[in-house]
């Protein structure tokens, strides 16, 4: 662990003595695609619409976003099995919100910006107390940046757990488990489409 410590002190004092210049607040907003396992064909797709801060410093990036979802994903993912008595217990049934907090890396090239991150989520049920902590999530995202606005395509992998988070990035390390752990975190990527304003 202390090891990690130096390195990571060195890109925070380096990102301090870049000038506010390099600075930059981000406001935007997403649509993101799910299906509804319930419905039928016709209406299996929507769209969900996201709000989106983010500030960017130099390369170091941090974000949140905040997507709106509607009740049978909140019900899908809240629903429990119970392994010993082998039953189900049923989700809540109310819209939500998913809340996505990340940090990690962004390069501007312009036209072109590129992002990489990892983070923690957090699901809040409307009217409904219960806290059902914190999984975890990556993000990679890539799109044009023109002046004060910019448009770009994410991708979302979403995990209930750390644990589940850090057994696929461990998998990248052996030779043996890199390409499932490259088939968990592409096949899982959820597509959004994010457009953003630059202050």
């Amino acid at each position: 662990m202390k090891k990690l410590l130096v390195p990571l002190a060195v890109i925070l004092l380096l990102a301090l003595a870049v000038p506010a210049a390099f600075a930059e607040l981000e406001l935007g907003m997403s649509w993101t695609p799910i299906t509804d396992p319930s419905a039928g064909s016709a209406n299996a797709s929507n769209n969900v619409p996201g709000f989106h801060v983010g500030y960017g410093w130099f390369i170091l990036y941090g974000a949140w976003d905040s997507l709106a979802m509607p009740n049978y994903w909140i019900e899908q993912v809240t629903t429990t099995y119970d392994a010993a008595t082998a039953t189900y217990s049923p989700g809540v049934s109310k819209p939500g919100f998913l809340n996505l907090y990340d940090a990690g890396i962004r390069l501007i090239l312009q036209p072109l910006e590129v992002y990489a991150t990892v983070g923690v989520n957090n699901l809040r049920v409307y009217n409904d107390p219960h806290d059902y902590g914190f999984g975890a999530n990556i993000r990679l995202g890539a799109g044009l940046k023109f002046g004060f606005w910019g448009i770009n395509i994410s991708g979302t992998n979403v995990y209930g757990s750390f644990n589940d988070l850090t057994a696929v990035l461990k998998g990248l390390g052996a030779a043996s488990t890199r390409d499932w752990s490259i088939r968990q975190i592409t096949e899982g990527l959820v597509p959004s489409v994010n457009l953003t304003f630059y202050f």
